[in-house]
């Protein structure tokens, strides 16, 4: 009879193990099907990863009676559902996975998108549908092989538990094949800052999440010193840095990262000012983070103004756009100079995380504090989507939004026109006057019967030989175009164009497009490299002959280059982005960290490299060189925000950083 017993307990655990590992692998098969497209071979480690945690469900369930057993795994059953469904429907409106730490600002995204998110789901329907796959093999144990459900014995509980240990441990062991060097397996599982595709690409979603839930200490602080250039000896070189006694910050101090900032910052010499500094002192300066905005929406015939804008000023021909999605963290980059936070333990978007820091180098503050000059902004969507009602203001704008300040005749995407309409009068007629603008006309969902803007020009652009999205696309930037042509209007009616300079860059790519929509309308078909190359518009009023600058750029330089222009007073070490016409090493980064200089383009999550130059001509170690001096890049701003280590350095009062408490 304890025989009997024993067999019973170990069929009853097998079984149940069985259901639980062939559900989280199918789960996982469908969601890296659904996001990926394509299986390598390190999806055996996601199998890997599944069956401790097959384990952990089955050890989870099998403590209880049968009459709590089955419902208990229907309801888990369900929660992975949702989960892994969630992320498909996510994924197939921003481009991305949400991480743990941003679920609720993506389930916040999503409902404001409901029309949007029901749409998708509708286009998304055989793959969730099928995520139910499991829930029906499980109905189907409790009727053909109910003594799955009965509760195990402490024996098979205990192998169970050591098995599961040694599985993780072996799948552990196999990362380390192919080396533990940078975009490795094992560089992705132990870097504070992997982002959640990568993370779920190679070790599945929920071994991703746990990633986020444990984060590892141990890097912040490890920054890399950039070789500095040779002192000059026949001229005498300017920088853009400020007066700042780093090590008198550091007796002020016992935080490890605000100590590892000082130190950093003092070993660098910064930015050198330049034939461009003060070029601009004495111009208007109207900043537009222009919601999907790229070089897919200028077009001389349907977009004339942008299209003007962007050939005209200063070109940049090599700007890349690094994010994918998510508009705060593109703005926040814009804004900032720095990037967001991407560790995995983040608690908030970084422009949120901020609203109660001294920001000394935001546009709007510096105008203020430099000038004298109340700069003023406006979004045509609600204050209270990403708190931009509360960090706005901290960064020096006099805020309108949806509903405070300005009113629109249509909700979701509102009218890009009808904002500048309603905001122009409170700036003209200053003497000199900063304007910043996020726009939304540009936003997804790219079909005329769900988005307003996109039916409003639809007649413009219903004959072009374009997919419906990509021609709904072209019609919601032909209300950016109107809003710029109406600007530009009122500007050379004031007599102040010539003195005025119009800054556009997109938040991120327009992820509402696919690759091949998205290529329709580029013209080539787009691969990782080209993806995200972008333009920025630098247009400037009165100037004689355009200025072309062909440094790599992205997001974060837009600000250190507008601050050298305009003659501010900075300190260029304390930014991750640099002044493009500034000397030195210039790279586009994206947010995984891939790159491209004018010598080498790297994809950081595959690992592969594209020389631009003979391998044999880069100089000793260049390529490890541009990958630890991204790293510091991330690293500097992530520990910028999350300590508000500009109060520490200018002395301003303490504040609530984050969710981290007093500083």
């Amino acid at each position: 009879m304890k025989l009997f017993t024993q067999n019973h307990a170990l069929k009853n655990t097998l079984t149940a193990f069985a259901y639980w590992l062939f559900a989280v692998v199918f789960f996982e098969t469908l969601l890296h099907a659904a996001v990926f497209g394509e299986f390598a071979p390190r999806f055996a480690l996601v199998i890997g990863f599944s069956a401790p945690i097959a384990g952990i469900l089955t050890l989870l369930t099998g403590f209880l009676p049968k009459k709590v057993s089955f419902p208990l795994s229907i309801l888990l059953t369900l929660v992975l559902i949702l989960l892994y469904g969630s992320q498909i429907v996510y994924n197939a409106v921003f481009g991305s996975l949400y991480s743990l730490a941003m679920m609720t600002l993506g389930g916040d995204a999503l409902g404001a998108f409901w029309k949007e998110t029901f749409l998708t789901m509708m286009e998304h329907i055989l793959p969730l549908l099928m995520l139910f796959v499991p829930l029906i093999v499980l109905i189907l144990l409790r009727v053909f092989a109910s003594f799955a459900f009965d509760r195990s014995n402490k024996y098979c509980r205990i192998a169970l538990a050591v098995v599961a240990v040694l599985v993780q441990a072996a799948t552990v062991a196999c990362l380390l094949i192919g080396g533990t060097g940078y975009f490795t397996n094992h560089y992705f599982y132990n870097s504070i800052d992997t982002t959640t595709d990568q993370a779920t690409d190679r070790f599945g979603l929920l071994t991703a999440m746990r990633l986020e839930l444990t984060v590892r200490e141990g890097e912040e602080n490890s920054y890399y010193t950039e070789e500095q250039p040779e002192e000059i000896v026949e001229e005498v070189v300017e920088y853009n840095v400020l007066e700042i006694d780093f090590d008198h910050l550091n007796t002020l101090t016992e935080n490890k990262k605000q100590i590892a900032i000082n130190d950093y910052c003092k070993s660098l010499t910064g930015t050198n000012k330049n034939e461009y500094t003060g070029m601009l002192s004495d111009y208007n300066l109207i900043l537009l983070c222009a919601e999907s905005f790229s070089t897919a929406a200028i077009d001389p015939v349907l977009t004339p103004t942008l299209y003007r804008l962007a050939n005209e000023g200063i070109i940049f021909n090599n700007y890349y756009n690094t994010y994918p999605n998510t508009t705060t963290d593109g703005e926040y980059s814009l804004c900032f100079g720095l990037f967001p936070d991407t560790a995995r333990g983040k608690s908030a978007s970084s422009f949120y995380a901020s609203r109660g820091s001294y920001e000394p180098f935001t546009l709007g503050n510096i105008f203020l504090e430099q000038k004298g000059i109340q700069s003023y902004g406006y979004h045509n969507y609600y204050g209270s989507y990403y708190g931009r009602n509360q960090s706005h203001p901290n960064i020096g704008y006099q805020m309108k939004f949806a509903g405070k300040g300005m009113k629109f005749s249509n909700a979701w995407p509102a009218s890009d026109l009808e904002m500048m309409e309603q905001s122009i009068d409170d700036y003209l007629g200053q003497e000199q006057f900063h304007a910043y603008y996020m726009t939304f006309s540009g936003h997804y969902k790219y079909d005329r019967y769900i988005n307003g803007i996109a039916e409003l020009n639809w007649d413009l652009v219903k004959d072009l030989e374009y997919s419906d999205p990509a021609k709904a696309f072209l019609s919601c930037n032909i209300e950016l175009d109107k809003s710029l042509q109406y600007l530009m209007e009122r500007l050379e009616a004031e007599g102040v164009a010539d003195k005025t300079a119009i800054v556009l860059a997109g938040d991120h790519f327009p992820y509402g497009l696919t690759d091949e929509q998205y290529s329709e309308l580029i013209g080539y078909e787009i691969d990782k490299f080209s993806k995200f190359k972008s333009t920025l518009i630098f247009w400037v009023g009165g100037l004689e002959e355009n200025i072309v600058v062909d440094e790599y750029c992205c997001n974060v330089d837009v600000l250190p280059t507008i601050l050298n222009l305009w003659g501010f007073d900075y300190d260029s070490r304390m930014l991750a982005g640099t002044d493009v016409f500034s000397d030195g090493e210039h790279v586009a980064i994206l947010i995984d960290k891939s790159f491209y200089t004018d010598k080498v383009w790297l994809n950081a999550s595959s690992g592969e490299i594209k020389y631009l130059v003979p391998e044999d001509q880069l100089p000793p170690g260049y390529v490890d060189n541009m990958i630890q001096s991204i790293k510091t890049k991330f690293t500097i701003s992530s520990d910028i925000l999350t300590t508000a280590y500009y109060n520490l350095a200018f002395g301003k009062d303490k504040v609530w950083v984050n969710n981290y408490g007093w500083q």
